[in-house]
């Protein structure tokens, strides 16, 4: 029995739980920028396996721009794909929380602390991989921890660069997309 738990905590994000996260991410993007993400199996992989060791801190995967998410419970975790979703819309909430005058980031808009959101919205990134995992009760208040580790490509937040390029809606779609009307995306 005690194996079947161990096992079962090591959860990837099911078919609903991926696209929450993607429809979550591209949301932000039809109000800013160009491109969709996808779901990347092989950076999805290092994120659950990153997530897996329930982590306090960034891997530094090479390569990789990275989200952390951490939610705490006294009550049951219920379904983790549910936690995708709640970790999206936490980084996207820095926008609001902390203000953002300039696409270029700088080291003063990153030290606002809004690292998650200009992340997802990096233009330059168009692939997404996340992990979560149950990581029981922590130690250090006694509350159930869940882990969410999302994993981007190619890696964003690059300081003195734009965090998008500004124009009309689909205005730069690379070749071989086309532009969905719908969201604005370049897809």
């Amino acid at each position: 029995m005690l194996l079947a738990l161990t096992v079962g905590s090591f959860a990837d994000f099911n078919f609903n739980g991926q696209n929450g996260i993607i429809n979550a991410h591209n949301a932000l993007r039809s109000k800013i920028a160009k491109g969709t993400y996808k779901w990347d199996a092989t950076v999805a992989s290092s994120a659950q396996s990153y997530a897996n060791g329930c982590p306090n801190g960034h891997s530094g995967a090479p390569g990789l721009g990275e989200n952390l998410y951490w939610y705490w419970t006294s009550g049951s975790l219920g379904d983790l794909n549910q936690y995708g979703e709640k970790a999206s819309a936490s980084w996207e909430s820095e926008f609001q929380k902390y203000g953002w005058k300039s696409n270029l980031l700088t080291v003063d808009l990153f030290n606002t602390g809004i690292g998650h959101a200009t992340q997802m919205a990096w233009a330059k990134s168009n692939l997404v991989g996340c992990g979560v995992k149950d990581c029981g009760r922590d130690a250090s208040n006694g509350m159930n921890k869940v882990t969410v580790v999302c994993q981007y490509k190619p890696q964003g937040n690059y300081l003195n660069q734009y965090i998008y390029v500004s124009g009309n809606t689909c205005s730069g779609c690379p070749s071989g997309t086309k532009c969905e009307s719908s969201t604005g995306l370049c897809i």
